[in-house]
C-alpha cells in the first residue's frame, strides 16, 4: 500500500481480514469526516467504511477493540428486523496494512435517518405519510431501549443524535457511526473516548471539551425524544428575549435557554406545538434534564427511567375516531391534531395545510363546544411479557425487546382491532396517563441518577408487533401523581356533579321532608299546651 505525503493512502485493491479480495462499488453510500461507506461488489451484505487518511496507532488500537467487543450482542432479531448496529465485522486491508472495516450493510431505501423523521414532508412522501404520532412514540421508545442497553453493557454512544440513527418502516433502530462509541477494552483494560458529537444533542460539559458519559447520553435522548415527540420540535428552539437578538440551539444549550424550563426567557417560533402535547410523565423527565439536570449530570434520568417512561405512555395511545393519521397520548381528552387544524394551523401528520378536512372541521368544531365522545382504551398489540430487573435502584417496567413500532390503523380496522378512538377536538391536558405499574421517572425536582443494572433488561428478540421497546430500568424517584381517571373513563364534563349520583340526592330530599314534618308536629304540641296553659 501505498501512502502519499497527505497521509492518504492507495485503496485500489482491498482484501477482508480472512483475505478475501473485494472491491467498491458504485458510488458513496455516505460521506464523513474521516472515511466515506461504499458498497462491495463480492459482499452484499457488507458495506465498508475506508478511512481518508491511514490510520494511526491509537486508531487501530480502537478498531482491533472494536472488531474483539460484540454489544448487545445477545439481542435476537426478528425475521426481517435490521441489525441493531453498524458495528465492524471486519477488518479491510489494502496493501498489507488496515485502511478500514467492513460491518452490516442497510438497504439506504428502507432505512430513513431520525432528522428525515422530525420533518413533515419525509414523513408524508418518503413513508406515504404512515408515520402518526404513535409510531414516532415506538421509535423514541426503541431508542431509549438501545441507549439504556448500551449502557448497562459499558458503552457509551458518544455522538447520538438525529443523523446518527435510522429507523426502518416498522420503527426499528439502528445506530450508525459507532467507532465514535466510548468503551473499555476487556482484553487490555484500555479506555477509548470520543471527541465527535453534534451541537444540537451536546450537553454544556461535552461544549466544554468533556469526554462522553452515560450522563451526556441521557441528555443527547433527552433532546431525541422530545424531538420526536413533538414532529419535529427542539427544546433548545427560540430566541431568548434578553442578550444576543441571534442565537443557535448551541447557544442556548451553553445558557440553559429552554423554553420548557424557563418559558418567560424565550421568544417561540409560532409554528412550535404546545409542551401539553407530550406526556406529563416525559415533560417531566424532559423539563429535569433541561432544569437541574443542565449543569449537573448526575441528576439527569438516565435512559432506563426514559424508556420506563416511554412505554407507560405507549400502553394509553389515543387514536381519533374521524383521521386515521391521527394519534395522540391517551392524557388529552380529545385530538389535538384535529384542532390545529380548525384553528387554520399546519397538521403534522397528513396534508392538510390549516384547514379541517370535512369530517375533521366538523368534529373538531363539536368538540370545542363539549360535544366531543369519550375517549376509549388503546388496545396495545401483543408483545413480549415484562419482568422486573435486578439492582438497588427502584425498578421500573421492563420491556423483554425492542418492538415494532406500530403503524396508523385505517379507518375500517379501528373498531375491530379494538383501538381506544376519540372525536377530534380542543387539545388540553387532562389527567395523566395511566400505564402499567411502575415509576414512570424522576420528577423534576430529583431526577434519577442511578443507570440500568448490570444485569440489564432482559432480552428474546424483538417482536414485530410489540408495544415497544423496552429495558430494565430503574428510577430512584417518586412515580408521576396518580391518575384521576382510569385508561377510557371518559373526563368528566365541566360542571357535571362528581358526588355519589341521583340515588343520594333522593335520599337527602327524603331526609329533609321528615324533619320538616318532625318539626311541625313538634310546634301543634307546643300549640296545644300553650293553648291548655
Amino acid at each position: 500500500m501505498t501512502t502519499t505525503d497527505d497521509g492518504s493512502h492507495d485503496i485500489s485493491a482491498l482484501v477482508l481480514g480472512d483475505g478475501t479480495p473485494v472491491a467498491r462499488d458504485g458510488e458513496p453510500l455516505g460521506e464523513g469526516g474521516y472515511g466515506d461507506v461504499w458498497a462491495l461488489r463480492e459482499r452484499p451484505d457488507l458495506a465498508a467504511k475506508i478511512y481518508k487518511r491511514s490510520p494511526n496507532e491509537p486508531q487501530l488500537r480502537r478498531l482491533t477493540a472494536m472488531l474483539r467487543a460484540r454489544p448487545l450482542a445477545e439481542e435476537k432479531l426478528q425475521p426481517g428486523q435490521p441489525p441493531l448496529l453498524a458495528w465492524p465485522t471486519d477488518l479491510i486491508e489494502s496493501g498489507g496494512r488496515p485502511v478500514g472495516y467492513g460491518m452490516p450493510r442497510l438497504e439506504p431505501s428502507a432505512h430513513t435517518p431520525l432528522k428525515g423523521l422530525l420533518q413533515k414532508h419525509v414523513r408524508l412522501h418518503r413513508l406515504d405519510g404512515a408515520t402518526d404520532w404513535k409510531f414516532l412514540l415506538g421509535v423514541a421508545a426503541n431508542l431509549a431501549y438501545m441507549t439504556a442497553r448500551l449502557h448497562v453493557e459499558g458503552f457509551v454512544v458518544g455522538d447520538l443524535s438525529s443523523a446518527n440513527a435510522v429507523a426502518d418502516r416498522s420503527g426499528y433502530i439502528t445506530l450508525l457511526d459507532c467507532d465514535s462509541f466510548a468503551f473499555k477494552d476487556a482484553l487490555t483494560g484500555e479506555d477509548f473516548g470520543s471527541d465527535a458529537f453534534t451541537d444540537d444533542y451536546a450537553c454544556p460539559e461535552r461544549h466544554n471539551g468533556t469526554q462522553p458519559t452515560r450522563h451526556s447520553d441521557d441528555f443527547a435522548l433527552a433532546v431525541l425524544v422530545y424531538q420526536l415527540l413533538t414532529a419535529g420540535n427542539h427544546p433548545f428552539d427560540g430566541a431568548p428575549k434578553y442578550g444576543s437578538e441571534e442565537s443557535t440551539r448551541k447557544d442556548n444549550i451553553v445558557t440553559g435557554t429552554s423554553f420548557l424550563v424557563h418559558p418567560d426567557r424565550v421568544v417561540l417560533p409560532a409554528h412550535l406545538l404546545p409542551p401539553a402535547v407530550v406526556p406529563p410523565a416525559v415533560l417531566r423527565l424532559a423539563r429535569a434534564t433541561f432544569g437541574p439536570g443542565l449543569r449537573e449530570p448526575a441528576r439527569r434520568p438516565s435512559s432506563a427511567a426514559w424508556l420506563a417512561a416511554l412505554d407507560d405512555v405507549r400502553e394509553d395511545v389515543a387514536q381519533c375516531s374521524q383521521v386515521p393519521a391521527h394519534s395522540y397520548g391517551g392524557h388529552l381528552g380529545v385530538c389535538p391534531w384535529c384542532r390545529r387544524l380548525a384553528e387554520g394551523q399546519s397538521d403534522p401528520f397528513t396534508r392538510s395545510h390549516g384547514r379541517a378536512g370535512a369530517a375533521g372541521a366538523s368534529s373538531a368544531s363539536a368538540s370545542a363546544n363539549g360535544y366531543a365522545s369519550p375517549s376509549r382504551p388503546v388496545s396495545s398489540p401483543a408483545g413480549p411479557s415484562r419482568t422486573g430487573p435486578s439492582g438497588a435502584a427502584a425498578s421500573t417496567s421492563a420491556r423483554s425487546r425492542p418492538t415494532a413500532a406500530g403503524r396508523p390503523a385505517s379507518a375500517a380496522s379501528k373498531a375491530s382491532a379494538g383501538s381506544r378512538t376519540a372525536a377530534p377536538g380542543s387539545a388540553g391536558p387532562g389527567s395523566p396517563a395511566q400505564g402499567p405499574a411502575g415509576p414512570a421517572g424522576p420528577s423534576s425536582t430529583g431526577p434519577s441518577t442511578t443507570g440500568p443494572s448490570r444485569s440489564g433488561p432482559t432480552r428474546s428478540g424483538p417482536a414485530r408487533n410489540g408495544t415497544g421497546p423496552s429495558d430494565s430500568a430503574q428510577a430512584a424517584a417518586p412515580p408521576p401523581p396518580p391518575p384521576t381517571r382510569s385508561p377510557g373513563a371518559p373526563a368528566p364534563k365541566p360542571g357535571a356533579a362528581t358526588g355519589s349520583g341521583n340515588g343520594d340526592s333522593a335520599a337527602l330530599a327524603v331526609g329533609c321532608g321528615m324533619l320538616l314534618v318532625a318539626l311541625a308536629l313538634l310546634g301543634l304540641i307546643v300549640w296545644g299546651i300553650v293553648a291548655v296553659l
